[in-house]
């Protein structure tokens, strides 16, 4: 195993939407209709996909949620803040990074909440990043995948991919790639370090 990929949101910073609904201090009558509606439904895949910016978002839902622009530019603003790092995430791509894997990132993500993100330590590490709005691709497509892939010249069999949604998991899985689905973080981190062990061993016994 020589190369590292992680999901951001869930893995890298915290993602918790019922938390973010339960917490935002602003108008009760768009987390009502987020709660029977879902999480903006299509309109945020189509902003994390890049085919919608972060302005028009708020255009298209405002009229269908009865809230002002400013509550709903409010809302997006209160979800993109709460994208704090994961501290035993960021010590543990710190150590693989010492230890001379190489790492990359692959989230679905806004270019607005990368760009918000990417100033920080956790993102000097990666070595290459595939956001989806830049692409305009998602996961969990396949072309999302190749395009890593392809780009950074990374072969399926020696890369291990993390992830918390496991649609996004099984489309690695047919890619060839290795994962880790992360769910409980300690069992997760734990199952990252024993398969990077068995990696290691496994080399060494082929030598």
């Amino acid at each position: 195993m020589k190369n590292i990929i992680f999901d951001l949101g869930g893995v890298v910073v915290e993602w918790n939407p019922k938390l973010i609904l339960q917490t935002f201090p602003g108008n009760p009558d768009l987390i009502r209709y987020i709660h029977a509606n879902g999480f903006f439904s299509n309109y945020w895949s189509a902003y994390d996909k890049g085919i919608l910016t972060r302005e028009q978002v708020i255009e298209k839902i405002a009229p269908l949620t009865g809230c002002s622009v400013e509550d709903c530019n409010e809302f997006i603003e209160f979800v993109k803040v709460s994208l704090v790092n994961i501290p035993e995430t960021e010590k543990l791509i710190q150590e693989l990074s010492q230890r001379d894997y190489k790492l990359f990132c692959l989230s679905n993500m806004s270019e607005d909440f990368y760009e918000y993100l990417k100033p920080r330590k956790v993102f000097s590490y990666f070595e290459g990043k595939i956001i989806s709005a830049i692409e305009k691709m998602v996961k969990p497509d396949r072309e999302i995948y190749e395009l890593l892939l392809n780009r950074y010249h990374l072969k399926a069999e020696e890369s291990l991919f993390i992830d918390d949604l496991p649609a996004n998991i099984q489309a690695a899985q047919k890619m060839g790639i290795h994962t880790v689905h992360f769910t409980d973080k300690e069992n997760a981190y734990q199952e990252i370090k024993d398969r990077l062990k068995t990696s290691q061993r496994c080399i060494v016994e082929s030598v």
